[in-house]
């Protein structure tokens, strides 16, 4: 199941397209004129959520200021890809450390999340850099003026390998330790288009990752979705541009020295648009070379990362039928699994050694563990691997139980044995449930050199039925730790960025600061 409610409560709104055209001059002296389109992407009552795109029709700029005053005193409670002040209703947004310089022909973008009473006009007028628009482009004959330089955005650099990876299923998990979801980035989307800001969080940061480390997190999983960046058949060449983030996202934990994990998340999801990795679609053969040709390009273009970079096949791929698996859908998981892995193999480079993450039904131990699950074959990894290790890894999932771990009401908010309300706590998927749960696993795959990942896990924030809820939240978050530890998985918390009522999140993303300390205490105790 997707966690991503609470976020996408207002970008799941049809899209309002009130944007309009205006030209500003850009800066003294040189040939200016740029257009601004302000669309409102979604509202709801007494809010509303916005994107900005500044397209620059004249001379390069290095860096921006627009304002613009709001009509009916609407106000922004949060932005990204920029910083913003605002004094009644006048604003004044500033471009972001990587995105304040402006080709001729490029452009810029921003969005905020708002607040209304009443309507929600267009603002009229827009200036950038302190030149109102002017309706074309101009050539001044004034002497050029100094413009304040800044330093433009690093390009995606790329960790050298160290030759094949090494070590064995114990030592992986034991140095990817606890880890962390950059849930709702990088898979969020708009209409099947992916952008990781669409689900209203932030621009991804060097101080949030610098904030996760030293909270004592050793592995970020970053879920991605592709959908709409993939372009058509027969090449189905994803869009550069966002191969490009991916990698600067990868790029920010993978430098500092820490584990990354990268999957294709969204694209087998029915209920997201766009989606097409569908395991009960009638169009199998297509499905599969595109995801072939998806895996290939990104697997490439990681190919000399080192081996603490894992690739994950999918995430929650079933038919959508909370029941026991069906066929054929569970043997195509099966064939995309087997495809992903000699795909990445046959890419050479560290990817010939890399451990490789797969899942079974919905990411589901009991249908992994059960029948209709089968291991991929790794026919093409590197012959330098020990013939006694694997380079496979198992994917689940584990929110049990549901009614305490993610339904949004106030019914269960009390797990585990100190729970002090009988009432308030689940009647199963206590402690020894988890037990029972995880030792399935290791008994299927750790014996036999096959590592697992149970790569989220997590409860929503009841704090407001319950104020003794985060105790429990951290009971929780450690016994799954710590039972994972025993049976030989790694383990990574699902945070969706989301903090107050049924949020998932540990940080605050905005100020890239902890929200859940007593949950990180928890996890990290383990």
């Amino acid at each position: 199941m997707s966690r991503t409610r609470k976020v996408l409560s207002a970008a799941a709104m049809a899209v309002v397209a009130v944007g309009g055209s205006v030209a500003v001059a850009l800066q003294a002296s040189a040939a200016a004129g740029c257009r601004v389109d302000y669309t409102v992407t979604s509202q709801w009552q007494g809010g509303f959520g916005a994107d900005v795109k500044i397209s620059n029709l004249g001379d390069p700029i290095t860096q921006w200021n627009l304002a613009f005053s709001f009509g009916t005193g609407q106000s922004i409670n949060q932005l990204w890809n920029g910083s913003f002040t605002q004094s009644g209703t006048a604003v004044t947004v500033r471009n972001a450390s990587y995105n304040g310089a402006i080709a001729t022909n490029g452009s810029a973008s921003f969005g905020f999340n708002g607040a209304f009473t009443g309507t929600n006009p267009v603002p009229g007028a827009f200036t950038l850099n302190g030149t109102a628009c002017t309706g074309g482009v101009t050539t001044p004959s004034s002497s050029p003026a100094t413009s304040p330089s800044t330093s433009p955005s690093a390009s995606p650099s790329t960790s050298p390998s160290t030759g094949p990876v090494t070590g064995g299923a114990a030592q992986l998990v034991a140095d990817m330790g606890k880890g962390w979801n950059l849930g709702n980035q990088l898979e969020a989307n708009v209409n099947g288009v992916p952008s990781e800001t669409a689900w209203g969080n932030p621009v991804v940061t060097s101080a949030l990752i610098d904030r996760v480390k030293a909270a004592g997190f050793k592995t970020i999983r970053i879920p991605v979705s592709y959908l709409g960046k993939i372009g058509a058949a027969p090449n189905y060449t994803v869009d550069t541009a966002w191969l490009n983030r991916i990698q600067e996202v990868v790029n920010l934990a993978h430098d500092r020295g820490l584990y990354v994990l990268i999957n294709m998340h969204g694209d087998g999801y029915k209920s997201v648009g766009g989606a097409w990795l569908i395991c009960d679609a009638s169009s199998q053969t297509a499905i599969r070379e595109k995801y072939q040709k998806v895996w290939q390009q990104v697997a490439t273009r990681f190919q000399s990362y080192s081996g603490r970079l894992i690739f994950e096949s999918m995430n929650e791929n079933f038919d959508g039928q909370y029941g026991n698996p069906t066929q054929p859908c569970y043997s195509n998981i099966n064939a995309y699994n087997q495809i992903f892995v000699d795909t990445v193999r046959r890419t050479g480079g560290t990817n010939a050694s890399r451990w490789l993450l797969v899942p079974g039904w919905n990411t589901n131990i009991d249908h992994t563990v059960g029948n209709g699950f089968v291991l991929p074959t790794d026919q093409y990894r590197a012959a330098t691997i020990p013939s006694t290790e694997q380079r496979i890894m198992i994917s689940v999932h584990y929110y049990d139980p549901w009614d305490f771990a993610g339904t949004e009401d106030g019914t269960i908010t009390q797990w585990g044995p100190a729970a002090t309300n009988p009432a308030k706590k689940s009647t199963w998927g206590q402690q020894d449930f988890m037990d029972a749960q995880l030792k399935k696993m290791y008994d299927a795959f750790v014996v036999r050199g096959y590592p697992v990942f149970v790569g989220e896990y997590g409860t929503i924030d009841k704090t407001t039925f319950d104020s003794t809820n985060n105790r429990y939240r951290a009971d929780y978050a450690r016994t799954l730790v710590a039972t994972a530890k025993k049976y030989g998985a790694a383990t990574a918390y699902w945070d969706n960025g989301y903090n107050g009522q049924y949020g998932f999140g540990l940080f605050d993303r905005n100020s890239a600061t902890v929200t859940q300390q007593g949950i990180i205490d928890a996890i990290m105790s383990s």
